[in-house]
């Protein structure tokens, strides 16, 4: 991987407003790097999907005075959690976000309800939150904060997609879903069941 210097200085655009680094392989060392350059300070459109980037990379994102003036954040298709949310949703620097790509992470419901309930994300109104892992009270903490002047575009999986462990026999306990190929096989075998049961 090129320094992040050398890549920051290749794709920011010539107004300084916009920086896209999609599948650059940054990690969190990477995303640290991006927090600590003042050359940023402008910067209105910060992407950075697909680079493995996690909770430690950008929670020093969302400490970073530099980004005061971000309005979209896209980090979609990377590793993080629900602490790394928990920040995002904390942070002072992000009053101007107005979108926040997060879909295909890692965040559950705690992470959900943090951004449902953020005092500071006070403009955010596209949120895109697909391919995580948010359940039930997640998914209904964002829809009931849904358009009280923000999170008018939010962008989820259906309920109906979701496995809950009521769902699911005593037989099934033992069955873990750790790929898509799992889920799909679990809900064939409950789709199985409602005919049975019908």
């Amino acid at each position: 991987m090129a320094s992040v210097e050398y890549l920051i200085k290749q794709f920011l655009t010539p107004d300084k407003k916009i920086l896209n680094l999609s599948n650059q392989k940054l990690g969190d060392k990477g995303a640290i790097a991006i927090a600590n350059s003042k050359v940023l300070s402008k910067l209105k459109r910060l992407s950075l999907p697909n680079n493995s980037i996690s909770d430690e990379g950008i929670l020093a994102i969302a400490e970073s005075e530099y980004f005061k003036n971000l309005t979209e954040l896209d980090i979609y298709g990377n590793l993080i959690g629900d602490d790394g949310v928990k920040a995002i949703a904390a942070s002072p620097y992000f009053k101007k976000l107005n979108k926040l790509s997060l879909y295909s992470n890692l965040v559950e419901d705690d992470g959900a309800i943090a951004i449902a309930e953020s005092t500071t994300l006070i403009k955010l109104k596209h949120l895109f939150l697909t391919g995580n892992r948010i359940r039930r009270e997640g998914v209904e903490a964002l829809r009931a904060a849904k358009c009280r002047s923000r999170l008018c575009h939010l962008h989820l999986d259906e309920i109906e997609d979701f496995i809950y462990e009521d769902d699911i026999d005593d037989d099934d306990d033992e069955i873990a879903i750790t790929s898509l190929e799992d889920l799909k096989r679990i809900k064939e075998k409950m789709a199985e069941r409602k005919i049975k049961n019908a």
